[in-house]
Formats: structure tokens, C-alpha cells, sequence
């Protein structure tokens, strides 16, 4: 049987997610407790026990065409005992329906591997959104030398420099009030942090996590700021002997960028899907995704 959750199976889907998944009860709390279950969270029962679940997080598409409606299936997992079976494919039949009667213009997934690609563009999804990808050596970065202010960013700041940043295309997923701080909450649990930049060019927003090798910014957010520039600023910061940058895929940037899926969706509406693409803009962009 197929439903949404109830509250009495959180238990379950917890232990599920941990053994499917691997992660400590710590981000196991702190998803669970952001996230309603009984509107967001599709299961597969096996009797009275939990076999198969994936999640349907609000999402808005920002399109040249309107705004749309859309999900971001996450968190897709089946224990292990009932894999095999099927059960995801028919959670995601299940979604689809159901999407598709509230309304909900498409949804969007980004799956663990490439090959996954494929899996899923047999179950009605088409790689929508690429990403360009791009590692920067220290020694290539300009030193930044003017003044430059570094803070912690907050919502409204970084949904306003992304609206800046990445409205105009052809779509653009945006993360609205609760769905943005989540991710800045679940950057934080992870090490990263969200940072403001500020000089007398521009802002920008950069989603950032050191590591041993250098730093991977996530989502690089411009607003009348250079990539040279924003890159001098954090090695202000940081030091670091190398950033991985993860941009839009059209991005105009003075590194070579490396091309690469970075999400599929499923339309459920054939015209808003015919509107969206008859429009100019630049590439479509998707970023944030709880990876």
C-alpha cells in the first residue's frame, strides 16, 4: 500500500535513512524535524512496516514564461531486504499521480551517480539542468586588493543576490523563505558556511566547505561582483591551495568549465513546458540540492 506518512512512522523512516543512506542520527534529527512527513514524505507499507519512501519538497520554477509550482523528490530509499522489488518505481508512479492533481507543473530530482541518469529517464525524467564545474589553483587567482567586507549571510540577503544572480533564465529553481534557511542550517551542520561579500563593485553570496584540498563553493551568487573578485576575497579568508566551483553552466568565467548533469525533471504539463522553452534566457540553473 502506498500513502503519505503518519507521524507514528517517524521511528521508521528514521532507521530506514540511516541504513539506506549512512548518515549519523544527528542530520537524521535535524531533517526530520524540518520537514513534515505527512505532507512531504511518500511510503511503500508492507503490512504495518515502512519498506520504500521518498520525500515531495516544495520547489518553485522561475521561468521566463511565469512561475510554476514544482516538487524536488529527495531522500528515494528502500530497505534493503525489499529492494529489488520495485517499490521505487512504483512510489514514483504514485508521485507522478499525485503531483499531477494538485496541480504541480513538474518535479525535479538529482540523482547519487551518473548512471542513475539513465534509471530515472526511463521513468519519465529528462536531464534538464547542467552545471559547469571548474578547479582553481591559488596561484591563478588575481590577489584581491581593495577593501572587502566578509559577514554571515541571512536569508533575505542571499535570496535577493540570487534573484539578482541567476533570475532571467530560462528557468531557475529558487528556494523560498523555509526551504533557503534549511539548507543554510544543513550547510552549517555539514562545516560549510554561507558568507556575504561585500566590496565597492558588488556583493556576492558563496556556499562554502573547507577541506584538506581547498575549499568547494557549492553555489558562487554574483551581484555586480567579479569571480576573480569574489574568489580574492575568500582566499583572503581562507588560504586555500585550490576552490571547486560549481556555477551555471553558461557562466561567463575566465576558467574552463567542465560540463555535467546537475538535475532531470519530469514535466507534468506540456505546455508550461512548451512556454518555458519558447522564451529566451540563459541556461537553466538548479543548485543547493541536499547532496
Amino acid at each position: 500500500m502506498i500513502q503519505f506518512a503518519e507521524q507514528s512512522m517517524r521511528p521508521a523512516l528514521a532507521a530506514m535513512w540511516r541504513e539506506c543512506f549512512g548518515d549519523g542520527n544527528d542530520y537524521v534529527d535535524l531533517y526530520f524535524s524540518n520537514f513534515d512527513i505527512t505532507r512531504h514524505t511518500m511510503v511503500f507499507i508492507d503490512g504495518e512496516r515502512p519498506a520504500s519512501m521518498l520525500s515531495l519538497l516544495p520547489m518553485t520554477v522561475v521561468t521566463r514564461a511565469g512561475i510554476l509550482p514544482a516538487r524536488y523528490i529527495y531522500a528515494v530509499a528502500t530497505l534493503p531486504s525489499y529492494q529489488g522489488r520495485g517499490l521505487s518505481s512504483k512510489l514514483l508512479e504514485a508521485a507522478h499521480k499525485q503531483m499531477q492533481q494538485a496541480g504541480v507543473k513538474l518535479s525535479v530530482l538529482v540523482p547519487a551517480s551518473p548512471e542513475l541518469y539513465n534509471f530515472y529517464g526511463k521513468r519519465g525524467f529528462h536531464t534538464e539542468f547542467y552545471m559547469g564545474n571548474t578547479e582553481v589553483p591559488a596561484e591563478q587567482i588575481p590577489p584581491y586588493q581593495g577593501s572587502f567586507a566578509i559577514s554571515e549571510a541571512n536569508c533575505a540577503d542571499f535570496m535577493e543576490i540570487r534573484e539578482r544572480a541567476f533570475g532571467g533564465r530560462t528557468m531557475f529553481v529558487r528556494w523560498d523563505g523555509e526551504a533557503l534557511a534549511y539548507r543554510l542550517a544543513e550547510t552549517a551542520f555539514a562545516g560549510g558556511e554561507t558568507l556575504l561579500l561585500s566590496t565597492p563593485e558588488g556583493r556576492a553570496v558563496a556556499v562554502c566547505y573547507p577541506d584538506q584540498q581547498g575549499v568547494l563553493v557549492k553555489e558562487l551568487a554574483l551581484d555586480g561582483m567579479s569571480i576573480q573578485a569574489a574568489l580574492g576575497v575568500l582566499q583572503n579568508k581562507y588560504h586555500a591551495p585550490e576552490y571547486r566551483l560549481r556555477l551555471p553552466m553558461d557562466q561567463q568565467c575566465p576558467y574552463p568549465l567542465q560540463r555535467v548533469p546537475s538535475g532531470a525533471a519530469c514535466w507534468y504539463d506540456a505546455q508550461a513546458r512548451a512556454r518555458t522553452f519558447q522564451m529566451e534566457g540563459g541556461a537553466p540553473y538548479i543548485s543547493l540540492v541536499l547532496d
